[in-house]
């Protein structure tokens, strides 16, 4: 029997607190509560108590806040691990989780968002392959929640696959930063790159360390159901900061020519625009979507991504990126 058939080893989980001050909060008290109930469910399997950091930015939100919703949603959360609210300097999303792992000593450390709730199994399906010692990091299966034709229609065409499609998703390299985990001092040696860039840290950071030949999986067994986006307005803000971390990816992993950063902003436009179509028409079901339903979210998909296009065609025309210190470090590895 494997280690992790037997019993669960030691960790901790960062849980950033940015994203609970964007999304409805109803979705932030889903994901404490499907939290709390999976610690309670692997209680007997812990080989010792889990610690739990909450990460905020100490000038955005204030420890009352986070310790409210805990008392209100969550409460058992202090009996099942050792339970610490840490306040940050100012810190952003990618940098909190960074923070939190420099004061981490456990074997292992899991980093999970403030709205991503853990299903039943993610905790030991997240952890089972560090079974093989030369895995360092693995990434789990993070699905998108959905309640009306707005977030149905993202959940279909949004970066997350859905619910039905496990298989796919282990075969994508991608690994996201709502829903991993990492053997710790790897994570300590391997930070987040603290790019000027939106979304786009935790990609750049596994293309490193997979261009290095460092050991990664992806698993279909540890799902979270992560918050959708909440509202138009948010969305078409989301749509443009995509877009303009798009062309800055494009820059840096393609061609530093306008004209070919132009030339990729369309084709990916394209291949948004048929992926979405694709899915919207031959997997609204999954979703709960009503057929009368489709040729809305179809306009809402296309809307969003040629957002995306005119942000991604604005940077391509207007801005100018110079060479950064990481990407000499990772071309020198």
């Amino acid at each position: 029997m494997s280690r992790s058939e037997q019993n669960l080893p030691p960790f901790t989980v960062l849980i950033e607190w940015e994203n609970a001050i964007d999304v409805e909060d109803e979705w932030t008290a889903k994901a404490m509560k499907a939290f709390e109930s999976e610690l309670a469910r692997c209680r007997d399997r812990l080989s010792e108590r889990p610690k739990v950091m909450y990460l905020y930015n100490r000038d955005t939100v204030s420890e009352s806040v986070i310790h409210d919703v805990i008392e209100q949603v969550a409460p058992k959360l202090r009996e099942l691990a050792d339970l610490d609210l840490v306040p940050t300097p100012g810190l952003s999303y990618y940098q909190l989780k960074n923070y939190g792992a420099e004061r981490t000593s456990t074997e292992l450390v899991i980093l999970l968002d403030s709205d991503a709730g853990p299903q039943p199994g993610w905790l030991p399906g997240l952890l089972k392959p560090f079974d093989d010692p030369d895995v360092m990091a693995v990434g789990g299966f993070t699905v998108l929640g959905y309640d009306d034709l707005l977030s149905k229609t993202m959940a279909l065409s949004w970066i997350f696959n859905i619910a039905s499609e496990r298989q796919e998703t282990v075969k994508r390299k991608k690994i996201h930063a709502n829903n991993t985990a990492m053997r710790t001092a790897f994570f300590k040696a391997n930070p987040f790159p603290d790019l000027p860039a939106f979304k786009k840290q935790c990609g750049f950071w596994l293309r490193d360390i997979d261009r290095r030949g460092v050991c990664w999986v992806r698993t279909a067994e540890a799902v979270t159901v992560h918050a959708p986006h909440p509202g138009i307005r948010f969305l078409i803000w989301r749509a443009w900061t995509a877009g303009l971390d798009r062309d800055f990816q494009a820059y840096y992993t393609g061609t530093q020519s306008r004209l070919g950063r132009l030339v990729y902003a369309l084709r990916m436009w394209g291949k948004k625009c048929w992926r979405a179509t694709r899915r919207i028409v031959t997997k609204h079901s999954q979703v709960d979507l009503p057929v009368w339903q489709v040729p809305f979210a179809l306009l809402i998909a296309y809307a969003f991504y040629t957002i995306w296009l005119v942000a991604e065609l604005w940077s391509v025309l207007t801005r100018k990126f110079t060479p950064l210190a990481y990407f000499d470090q990772a071309a020198q590895q």
